[in-house]
């Protein structure tokens, strides 16, 4: 009888404690983003009739459950330490295999690698061919369909459509791919020739270029864009006491950079900026300069320093250049907004993963060029943007 009671209680204790932890929900809020994924968290949707019938409302609330559920990052913690264990002791039993094997990936957790046994750097396997063909032909239709201005494309080749292991040859053909599907007056593309000089522009640990790489495309795109004024020139390079771990480091809690967050500095002038319809600050570039930057190892000091993704940023440059330029990136151009706009009147930055959610509206190519009076529009970014990954699916 004991027993029965005990049971009994148990069950009970089982199918309280969800409902318990929901309205646990209700007294702490929801949460606007994860630190350990690096993307914002689904909010609970709205009930409509309509978004009922479709299925969407389901579909939303679902996602919104395993985003804001509490305990939710510890226990996707918790099954990503189990996978990368179980990864990399298939890593171990294959190097301890083939002892020889250079130039080769080594798979550190699900989606990620070291390559060269390179132990301080983590990096993606290029993405699938197929599907990439298919959703760049989707994905280029707005942008050509755009009539009355200059439109240019800046392809950024990360590791996500680059193989080491393979020629240059075959990596180029990646970025002959995009340029056939999107249809622009003149393109380029951001490449390294091979592993070595790719650790030189890029993060050990995050998928973004670094602040070397980031100089060098946005002089490229100067030169893309016909901008007969030269670029800025760095006063200083910063080198401050923060190791990095970006955006692979938290996905998979391998933290296992040691390089230190290294900027330059630029001689900007004051400028107007206007985030998501609100006059604000972009970055916060003055609080590392004064040393009073954070220095937790999961920072995502890219975004801190730079200034994060909105769906849409106006900078008013204050000079009468006769140019307006509509920038649709995603946050690869977060360390040369500022930059870009000193050689424009005004420069609209549109990030088409939150422009929706962040101004209440799909966003409409040509009306927003017609509204605003742009004359150069510049779509720039990597893989992700230019075949229309969503959120979360970079690494798929």
């Amino acid at each position: 009888m004991k027993r029965a009671n005990a049971a009994y209680v148990a069950l009970i204790v089982c199918c309280a404690l969800p409902v318990l932890c929901l309205l646990g929900v209700l007294v702490r809020g929801e949460r606007a983003a994860s630190e350990l994924e690096n993307r914002p968290l689904t909010r609970f949707p709205a009930f409509s009739f309509s978004s009922f019938a479709s299925g969407k409302f389901q579909d939303d609330l679902e996602h919104a459950l395993g985003d804001q559920y509490p305990l939710g990052e510890q226990i996707k913690a918790a099954v990503l330490d189990a996978q990368n264990a179980l990864t990399q002791g298939e890593g171990a039993l294959l190097t301890a295999a083939f002892p020889g094997a250079k130039n080769t990936y080594a798979e550190i957790a699900p989606g990620y690698y070291h390559f060269a046994g390179d132990e301080h750097r983590i990096v993606e396997r290029p993405w699938d061919e197929g599907k990439d063909e298919a959703r760049l032909a989707r994905q280029a239709q707005a942008f050509n369909a755009v009539t009355g201005v200059k439109k240019y494309i800046y392809f950024i080749r990360n590791s996500r459509s680059q193989d080491f292991a393979a020629g240059q040859a075959e990596n180029a053909a990646v970025y002959e791919r995009v340029r056939a599907a999107y249809r622009a007056d003149g393109s380029a593309c951001f490449a390294a020739e091979d592993y070595g000089a790719f650790c030189d522009v890029f993060y050990q640990t995050d998928h973004h270029w670094n602040h070397r790489g980031a100089d060098r495309g946005y002089r490229e795109i100067l030169a893309l864009l016909g901008v007969e004024e030269a670029p800025l020139e760095p006063q200083k390079e910063w080198t401050f006491d923060a190791v990095f771990n970006g955006s692979y480091a938290r996905q998979t809690k391998l933290l296992c950079a040691d390089e230190a967050f290294s900027v330059f500095s630029y001689p900007l002038s004051k400028m107007q900026v206007t985030l998501n319809g609100k006059r604000g600050q972009y970055g916060h570039q003055a609080l590392y300069e004064k040393q009073k930057y954070p220095t937790d190892a999961l920072r995502n000091h890219y975004a801190y320093y730079y200034g994060g993704d909105y769906g849409e940023i106006v900078i008013d440059s204050g000079r009468a250049t006769g140019r307006n330029l509509l920038l649709v990136a995603d946050s690869y151009s977060n360390p040369i907004n500022m930059l870009l706009a000193s050689h424009f009147e005004k420069t609209f930055v549109i990030d088409l993963r939150y422009y929706q959610q962040d101004r209440g509206e799909e966003f409409d190519w040509q009306k927003y060029i017609d509204g605003h009076g742009v004359d150069t529009v510049l779509l720039l970014g990597d893989v992700a943007l230019f075949a229309g990954a969503q959120e979360g699916e970079a690494t798929e």
